[in-house]
């Protein structure tokens, strides 16, 4: 282990693990103005000149989260971090485990993990986590999308990246002075600054993991009920949108 002193932001979002894609996860992170620390076994060879905060150690040792700041975070991406080429299952139980982890160390933290088997979402989800994301069929997905759609896959990469300065997809939270407002009047001031309204997220007060759900273009005269988010367009990078209309 080569680390002495890592100094560690506040309200930062944490990469437990290293793979194939983690660097691209963190230039977005970056991208979008979010400080990051990574957990991994050993520092990693895209990192060795960087100044991205980065604690060595088994990502799911209670010890190793702490000096990694996981009780001041306030979001988590487990990544699945095949080392030697293991079998799926195992490692997704490894996964699940740091996220066990990181979840009884700080219950509040939002957690997003990763995992390569779809069969294992029943156990991912008895962690507690808030997000479970299969590469894999995204990956599927895009790909049938480019196919079927020809020159949408420019609009999705620029859509779905804060790398650039171009459009990206971003969700706000909504103000309470819009209690029991309208649909159409939200989205009415969201267009008046410059974004494009696409939906809505509703808190499920319903399922015990406390879950956000989406609406895609919901009716105009539905009435807002907080919590709410709206999910938007935006030109601005999301470091100049205070996240609140």
């Amino acid at each position: 282990m080569t680390e002495i002193f890592v100094n560690i932001p506040q309200g930062h979002t944490l990469i437990c693990g290293w793979n194939s894609h983690a660097l691209k996860v963190l230039r977005e992170l970056e991208a979008s103005g979010q400080p990051v620390v990574v957990v991994a076994r050993r520092r990693p060879e895209e990192l060795k000149n960087s100044a991205v905060p980065v604690v060595e150690g088994d990502i799911s040792d209670d010890e190793t989260l702490k000096r990694a700041g996981v009780e001041t975070a306030t979001a988590a991406i487990i990544l699945a971090e095949n080392v030697g080429s293991l079998p799926a299952d195992t490692v997704d139980a490894r996964s699940i485990l740091t996220a066990l982890a990181v979840e009884s160390l700080h219950p509040e933290i939002y957690s997003v993990l990763e995992i390569i088997n779809p069969e294992n979402e029943r156990h991912a989800h008895n962690a507690n986590v808030d997000n479970v994301v299969y590469c894999n069929r995204l990956i599927a997905n895009y790909i049938a999308l480019c196919a079927s759609q020809r020159g949408i896959s420019d609009f999705a990469n620029d859509l779905f990246s804060h790398s650039d300065d171009r459009s990206s997809l971003n969700t706000m939270d909504l103000d309470p002075k819009w209690q029991g407002r309208s649909i159409g009047e939200i989205f009415a001031a969201v267009r008046a600054q410059g974004d494009l309204p696409l939906g809505v997220m509703r808190r499920d007060d319903n399922d015990s993991r406390q879950v956000w759900r989406h609406e895609i273009n919901p009716a105009a005269g539905t009435k807002a009920e907080l919590p709410m988010k709206v999910i938007y367009i935006s030109c601005e990078k999301p470091g100049q949108n205070n996240g609140e209309r």
